[in-house]
């Protein structure tokens, strides 16, 4: 009863196995965004190395005193990959040795090494953000950047984000499989009699699966829009019409909201951020207020009684019988396809 199952041995075995990723992927980022720098700043922090735009962040923190940033000056690019192998050997040993207990320590382990490296990231960015030079150029008194441990935070005209990066992804789901695997293995203890092992199996394959691809997948995601709060990335108006908002999402995580298609359009035209730089154009579903959809996938209705905001009066449907339901009742209006809405003049 104190053996693993195979299938736990299967997922703790590739999921280890799956760490040997990490050497070649960014563990995780930091990115920021400012009116000077719209489309991002972006900073990588691999097993071994930085990358990224390591340098004009260094010259933007030289005038507030804060300290060049330097691979030098983090010794554990040094042991991290041997940590890493650790970890590695560990999980194939579990596997191999096939013994709960074995799955316990191997746990515990993940989660002291999680708690490990963040307190280390945050002490790390405690000494960054408050240790300053005071002979700066712009001194602010009482002001500290120390730059968030995980999300946003404001730090003058800048938004920092810090979040793990594929290979941070992949340690967080190697540590979720682990949890899972050993909370299945004490539940199949106790009602491995009562239960049909193919049929439990095949359960805890699917659910492990689905854990691994939701961490694995995470990264450039919409947000739902603030209306009454968020201000239009284009003419700076606040969002209140829950069926004509619209959003972008760059490759780098950074969210524009818009008020009006057209102000998507003439945003997108402007140049401020290359088009080929964004990962996502979102619409409101005009027929389910407040939801977003795919602007690519949508379908687009212009009327003049549509009254939007700032009057492109061009609705997004996620549906077409509800474009053709706004349609009738309205009375003919001009549907566009994404392209047009796109490249469309308010």
């Amino acid at each position: 009863m104190n053996k693993l199952s195979k299938i736990t041995r299967v997922f703790i075995a590739g999921s280890a196995l799956l760490l040997i990723a990490t050497y070649f992927l960014p563990a995780w980022k930091i990115l920021l965004w400012a009116p000077q720098y719209p489309e991002g700043l972006e900073m990588k922090i691999w097993l071994t190395k930085l990358s990224g735009d390591v340098k004009v962040i260094n010259g933007l923190n030289h005038y507030i005193g804060m300290k060049e940033i330097h691979e030098e000056m983090f010794p554990e690019f040094t042991w991290l990959p041997y940590i890493v192998a650790f970890y590695i050997a560990i999980g194939l040993a579990v596997s191999l040795l096939n013994r709960r207990m074995g799955l316990l320590v191997y746990v515990l382990l993940l989660i002291a090494g999680a708690a490990a490296a963040l307190t280390d990231f945050y002490l790390w960015g405690y000494d960054y953000g408050h240790n300053l030079n005071p002979d700066a150029a712009i001194v602010v008194p009482g002001m500290a950047y120390q730059p968030p441990l995980l999300g946003y935070k404001v730090l003058l005209n800048f938004t920092a984000l810090s979040i793990p990066d594929t290979g941070g992804w992949i340690f967080t789901a190697v540590g979720a499989i682990a949890i899972l695997c050993l909370v299945y293995e004490f539940w199949r203890s106790r009602n491995l009699k009562t239960q049909s092992k193919p049929a439990t199996a095949i359960v805890t394959f699917v659910l492990l699966t689905s854990v691994l691809l939701s961490f694995t997948s995470c990264g450039i995601e919409p947000r739902p829009i603030n209306y009454g709060k968020d201000i239009c990335s284009h003419c700076k108006m606040t969002l209140v019409d829950k069926r004509f908002g619209a959003e972008a999402v760059s490759k780098k995580g950074k969210v524009f909201v818009f008020d009006d298609l057209g102000c998507m359009s003439a945003w997108a035209k402007s140049g401020e951020v290359k088009t080929d730089a964004i990962a996502l154009w979102l619409t409101a579903d005009f027929s389910e207020q407040g939801t977003l959809t795919d602007a690519t996938k949508s379908f687009y209705l212009q009327h003049p009684e549509l009254k939007s905001p700032m009057a492109s009066n061009i609705a997004g449907f996620a549906q077409e019988n509800g474009l053709k339901t706004v349609q009738n009742q309205l009375g003919n209006g001009r549907t566009l396809t994404w392209p047009e809405v796109l490249n469309s003049n308010r």
